[in-house]
């Protein structure tokens, strides 16, 4: 199986910030970045869909989780959303993430 490199999209119609392929160390600053920039710089709601992850190591549990409490803490949400059965609702299940099953 080939691995996908880390990619964004950013949908403001909908208010979704999609991501895709492997969240390895490399990608950590890139989905840094996509997080800071989808919420507005934790100044609106932002919905995470993670259904198209192949790698989701700590890292990226780690930044998830501190940008969920950034929002937070700013008086928005970051909602992580996962499908049953993909690889992110296995690690988001395992970390005691909260999410939510598309």
């Amino acid at each position: 199986m080939q691995e996908r490199a880390f990619s964004s999209e950013f949908d403001p119609t909908i208010g979704t910030l999609r991501i895709s392929g492997v969240i390895d160390e490399a990608a950590g600053d890139s989905l840094r970045e996509a997080l800071r920039v989808g919420s507005g710089d934790f100044s609106r709601d932002l919905v995470v869909d993670l259904n198209d992850v192949d790698f989701l190591p700590s890292m990226a549990v780690g930044v998830l989780a501190t940008a969920r409490n950034t929002a937070e803490d700013a008086g928005f949400r970051l909602e992580l959303v996962a499908q049953d059965g993909t690889l992110a609702q296995r690690v988001l299940q395992v970390c005691a993430m909260p999410y939510r099953a598309s």
